[in-house]
């Protein structure tokens, strides 16, 4: 028999968008990082939305108001920062979207 042989460029989830990627912490999707917001620990210990994306530190990208309901549910964002997050408040991350 013969094996597959793996071509760069072949792979049918494979992003062209020019500049960084990044992984959606709700949904898993992977997209452009200019598409998705960026959550980082504030100063306080909690979880704010970095627009400029500019403030230091680990980062968490969401794509929508969707995807922070179910990283939520997940506890996917207590994930991403390894911990470091105080207790998230989803009111408070779903204004970054309005």
């Amino acid at each position: 028999m013969r094996r597959a042989t793996k071509r760069p460029g072949t792979h049918p989830m494979e992003i062209t968008a020019s500049g960084p990627v990044r992984t959606c912490v709700g949904c898993g999707s992977r997209k452009s990082q200019a598409e998705l917001t960026r959550f980082v620990v504030g100063p306080q210990g909690g979880v704010v939305a970095d627009r400029r994306r500019r403030l230091p530190g680990r980062g968490a990208y969401l794509c929508g108001a969707g995807c922070l309901t179910a990283a939520l549910k997940r506890k996917a964002l207590g994930r991403a920062f390894r911990g470091k997050a105080g207790q998230v408040d989803p009111s408070a991350l779903g204004q970054a979207w309005e």
